[in-house]
Formats: C-alpha cells, sequence, structure tokens
C-alpha cells in the first residue's frame, strides 16, 4: 500500500500576502513564486498523467477552476486546473509527523483507507483538517536539452512531494495555447483567488471556421449569457477590423428594446472597472458602428416597435417576394396529410399562377392571375389533383385571411422594404438589427427568421455563381474589380436569442423539422465552411434540437440546475464541473471548447453600447 505524506511547510505571512496582491492593479506585478501546497500521492488518491491531487498549505484560499503550476521533470513545467476540492482528517499523533520533514521517514502517515482514517477517530487525541486538490492537467511545457526547447508529448504522472504554485498569466495562456493563436479573439477574462486576472483568447478559426464554428449559450435567467454574446460579438467585430477580414453581423432582436441601441454609447457605470477589463482584453470601449435597424412595419406603414432608433428601415412582406418560400410562413402549422404542402408546392412550381380552367377563355384566365395576398386569397383555380377536398383550400384560405389582417404581409409596398432583398445587397462592414419583439405571433417571428437565412442560403449561391462565371479571369486587377462590385462580407455572423422557439427539440408527427428550423440547421451545417456562424441562447439545451449542438464548437454555460446539466446535451461535461455549474456566481460562465482540454470559467466586462 502506497503511504502519503507532506513536507513541512515554511512559515509564510499569509495575511500580508493577500493584502499585497489585492492591492496591486496590474496582472503583471503578481508574483508567482508562493507556494501553496505539495503533491501527494497514495492508493486512494493516486497520480495519473491527466491528473495530480495536492495538499493545499494552511491559510491558502484555493477554488476551482484556479490555474496551477509545478516543477515537472526536465525542467519541465506541468500546468493543471484545480476541479475539486475535498477535506480529509488527521489526528494529532501523525499530524506533527506529517508536516515534519526530519521525521516523515521514520513515521509516515497512512491516508489510504477509510478504516485508517476511522481508528484515527476513535483516539482520545484531537483531529486536524488537511484540504486536498484534484487537478486536471492542461498542459506542459516544452521539453529543455542542452540545445535548447523542442516540442515533444510527455505522457509521466506528477510524483509526490512536488511544490505546488498558482500559475502566472503566461503559463495560464500558455496552458490555453493562446501563442499559437494566429488571430486572437478575445473571449473573458480568467480571475483566480490570487486575484491574478488572465486575458482568454479564442483563434478567429475557432470561432468562424474552418476549424470549429457556432456559439451557444445557456444558463438560467438573469446570469448574463446573452450579454455574454453581445460582448463576444463586440470583439469579434472590432478584431475582425483590425485585422481587415471582410465580416458583416445580423442581429435578431426578440425581447423588447434590448437591442435596438447597440450603436449608442453607455452611459459611464462603474468606469473604472470596466476600464480595466477592456484594458486587459485590449478592447476599445465603443459600441458598435454602421448600425441599420429595421422594424417591422405596424398600422398606417408605421414601425411597430417599442424604440424607433435613427437609422431604421421598415420592413414588410408581398407575395411576389416570398412566393418562392411559403412553407416558412406554414412551419407552424399542423398539416398531417400534406394539403398545404401541395398547394404551397404548386404556387412555387407555376408562379405566376393562371386559372387554366378549360372552361374559362384566355382573357378571363388572366383576369385571375394572382399577384397579391387577396389575389390568393380569392384563387380557387387549382388544378384537381392538387385540391383532393373541398375543405383543403378553405383550410389554406382561412390560414391566408389571418396572415392578410397584420400589417406585416401587404399587397403593395410603399415605404417598407423587403428583409430578403436587404440582405442579398448586405455588405462588409454592415450591423442589421432585426427587430421581432413586437410580432404577434410565433409564426410570423419564425417566418422572418426562416426568410433572412433562406436568403442568406440565396446570396452564397450567386456569389459563387459569379466566381464560377469569372473563373478564367486570372488577372489579378480585375479579381479585385469583381471582389469590390460585389462587396460581400467572407464571413457573416448571425445572433439568434431564445432559439428553442425557432429550433425547438419537438419534431413533426413524421419526425422531421418543420420548414424554418430546417432553414436553420441548412445555415448551421454549411457554416463551417463557409463563414456563417450562428451566435444563439436559450435557458435550456434540453429544449433545442441536439443537431445545434452537435454542430456547435463554442458552448458557454451560465448558472442551471442540477436536473438539466443531467440531460444528454451536458454529456461533454465531466461531474464535478457539472456541479461546479451549480454554484456559478451571476456573470461567470463556464467555456466549452474543444481546443482546451477542459472546462474554464470565466468572467467578462459589461458591454460599452447603450442598455435599454
Amino acid at each position: 500500500m502506497d503511504e502519503c505524506f507532506v513536507d513541512k511547510y515554511q512559515q509564510q505571512d499569509d495575511s500580508n500576502y493577500k493584502t499585497d496582491q489585492k492591492e496591486k492593479g496590474d496582472p503583471s506585478d503578481l508574483t508567482d513564486s508562493i507556494e501553496i501546497g505539495k503533491t501527494i500521492t497514495s492508493d486512494k488518491y493516486s497520480n495519473t498523467i491527466d491528473g495530480f491531487w495536492f495538499a493545499i498549505k494552511p491559510g491558502i484560499m484555493v477554488n476551482p477552476f484556479d490555474f496551477v503550476t509545478i516543477e515537472h521533470i526536465n525542467h519541465i513545467k506541468t500546468i493543471g486546473m484545480v476541479q475539486d476540492l475535498h477535506t480529509i482528517v488527521v489526528s494529532e499523533n501523525n499530524h506533527h509527523y506529517f508536516f515534519d520533514d526530519t521525521k516523515r521517514n521514520k513515521n509516515k502517515v497512512d491516508l489510504t483507507t477509510d478504516a485508517a482514517i476511522n481508528r484515527q477517530s476513535n483516539n482520545n487525541n484531537s483531529q486536524d483538517d488537511l484540504i486536498i486538490a484534484r487537478v486536471v492537467v492542461m498542459a506542459n511545457s516544452e521539453v529543455e536539452l542542452d540545445k535548447g526547447r523542442i516540442n515533444a508529448p510527455i505522457a509521466m504522472p506528477v510524483g509526490s512531494g512536488k511544490s505546488v504554485k498558482f500559475a502566472n498569466a503566461e503559463e495560464v495562456m500558455f496552458a490555453l495555447g493562446i501563442p499559437q493563436m494566429a488571430y486572437p479573439i478575445p473571449a473573458g477574462i480568467i480571475e483566480m483567488s490570487n486575484a491574478l486576472q488572465v486575458p482568454v483568447s479564442l483563434d478567429l478559426s475557432y470561432l468562424v471556421g474552418p476549424d470549429t464554428a457556432h456559439v451557444n449559450a445557456s444558463g438560467i435567467s438573469g446570469n448574463a449569457k446573452t450579454s455574454y454574446l453581445l460582448f463576444l460579438l463586440q470583439s469579434i467585430y472590432q478584431k475582425l477590423k483590425e485585422y481587415g477580414k471582410e465580416f458583416a453581423l445580423i442581429i435578431f432582436n426578440t425581447k423588447g428594446a434590448d437591442l435596438l441601441k447597440i450603436d449608442k454609447k453607455e452611459e459611464q457605470v462603474n468606469k473604472e472597472k470596466k476600464e480595466r477589463f477592456f484594458d486587459i482584453l485590449d478592447l476599445d470601449i465603443e459600441p458598435f458602428e454602421n448600425v441599420t435597424y429595421f422594424l417591422p412595419r405596424g398600422k398606417d406603414g408605421k414601425p411597430n416597435s417599442v424604440y424607433l432608433p435613427e437609422n431604421s428601415k421598415t420592413y414588410s412582406y408581398e407575395l411576389a417576394d416570398v412566393y418562392d418560400r411559403l412553407e416558412l410562413l406554414f412551419s407552424e402549422i399542423y398539416d398531417p396529410h400534406y394539403n398545404l404542402s401541395s398547394i404551397v408546392n404548386y404556387i412555387y412550381e407555376f408562379w405566376p399562377i393562371k386559372n387554366t380552367s378549360s372552361n374559362k377563355g384566355i382573357a378571363q384566365a388572366n383576369q385571375e392571375s394572382v399577384n397579391t395576398w387577396t389575389d390568393l386569397f380569392n384563387f380557387k383555380g387549382y388544378p384537381e389533383e392538387i385540391i383532393t377536398h373541398k375543405s383543403s383550400i378553405l383550410y389554406f384560405q382561412g390560414h391566408i385571411q389571418r396572415f392578410r389582417k397584420t400589417s406585416l404581409f401587404i399587397d403593395k409596398k410603399i415605404t417598407s422594404r423587403y428583409l430578403g432583398k436587404e440582405i442579398k445587397e448586405i455588405s462588409s462592414g454592415d450591423i442589421f438589427v432585426i427587430d421581432l419583439a413586437m410580432l404577434s405571433s410565433l409564426e410570423e417571428q419564425a417566418f422572418v427568421i426562416g426568410d433572412v437565412m433562406k436568403s442568406i442560403d440565396e446570396t452564397y449561391s450567386s456569389m459563387a455563381g459569379i466566381i464560377n462565371e469569372n473563373a478564367e479571369c486570372h488577372d489579378a486587377a480585375s479579381h479585385d474589380k469583381i471582389r469590390t462590385r460585389n462587396k460581400k462580407p467572407k464571413h457573416i455572423l448571425i445572433f439568434i436569442d431564445e432559439i428553442n422557439r425557432f429550433l425547438p427539440k419537438s419534431k413533426l408527427s413524421n419526425g422531421r423539422m418543420n420548414a424554418v428550423a430546417e432553414q436553420i440547421m441548412k445555415a448551421i451545417t454549411a457554416g463551417r465552411s463557409r463563414g456563417t456562424t450562428l451566435f444563439s441562447a436559450q435557458q435550456f439545451k434540453s429544449t433545442v434540437d441536439d443537431a445545434l449542438h452537435e454542430n456547435t464548437g463554442l458552448h458557454i454555460i451560465s448558472k442551471v440546475g442540477l436536473s438539466e446539466l443531467s440531460t444528454t446535451p451536458y454529456n461533454i461535461i465531466d461531474e464535478s464541473t457539472k456541479m461546479n455549474i451549480t454554484r456559478l456566481n451571476k456573470g461567470e460562465l463556464v467555456m466549452v471548447h474543444s481546443a482546451f482540454r477542459h472546462p474554464i470559467k470565466i468572467t467578462f466586462p459589461k458591454t460599452s453600447f447603450k442598455s435599454p
């Protein structure tokens, strides 16, 4: 049986140390020379190539998600992250030898079995507690040889008696692979128990492809998951401009006036803290620029919105705009016998449709052609094979009449615009905010999102066609002229809050997604290769179709209950991290990404644009 012991700690003035660290504002000033514990090993607390245990020095505060470092062999540093903490009992008789370096070889303390601890508990001697920490290995530094450093895999467990210290900023960033990133995007801040603040970055390829793509945030309401996604979008926005990348943002506003002021600078609240956080992340405290707000058309052509931004336009839909995507409008309607689908497909295939009944002349048939929503409601000249029963057309007309009563679907646009056309004309640097908050039904909101996603697909298809047409043009100047004329962004970032409403877990009776959900999934599956990135949020992952999570590269999780964490979408997280998630405070998030060996905890600054 292995035995566990820890050398006697050197006497340190811990209170002075903590006070000194709190007073220092610059993370680079924080010392990493303070020993906080010693590694241990036993049958019960064994060390592996993936993790190790250490005993924490009395008086030192250590928390889960803290980064620590030890000296391995050949001057290699092993950098790990605290994942769990335990308290074990050591009797007074043995406690002296447990920390006494001169006597430890003669009197070793056995902490490997519950029986040994119980024996100690039955003695009349007093007992002391010892806190031990379980650490997961995040990275090992390069091997140091006589001729310099080389990269080589290290797969040796840590031994016992090694001095453990808090990792410094350079070590934490090395463990996360940040120095190797070609285009780092600031994604948050790691705050450790010793007051160290370390900026966390993700490479551009991990956010918008091709390595991984898409971001999803989950957690109970009020825990800043949506705020984080807006901060991340703001960070990406600033860095893409700095890196000279071609991009555009499309943001859907689903709640009140939450996102209708993103081009306005916020009042100076907690200015000092915000400036410090933005300075750590190397970001500017500036709102979004070049923002256009699209508000749904209301009565009398006025915007149907709780707030009217300065740079805003209204949008609405004529039948001619969306005749080829009516299935998106009926996506929430129960249609088990495909009666509606047959009519919708007929309209698409034979547009512009005319009454071709044999008992009508050509002139009369032309008079009954369908051009508007009113024409579509009144039209009855469908072939018999399309209308199998009289109730089918009545059912279809009933839904058309219901949509006609809204201000969004009109026969003739005068001051409003068609969103799909605006999306197809989007240019690099544009930011479109599309307001859905005041739309009366989920059907309308889903239709707007589905129409935009379909328009994005068509935009990429047209771009591919232009490239093919000019494939024979090898002249660089001509190529630049083509790019300038098209002005299409290479990356389109899309933000949808409450994604569970539009991509729900439940499917249709035939096991398929509805039309809007299918359109969203098309954009998701193609996004990694073509630069379309979806930023989505919802309270619970279990309410969203699994396909979204399977295609998502970055998962952000705020506080959530164990019952939710036990569902399938959270299988990407180990049990210890799940328990730590239930204890998160507001503003604390757990980041899960394949670029990191284990989930990490981050915080972030409040966004710099104006709050509603």
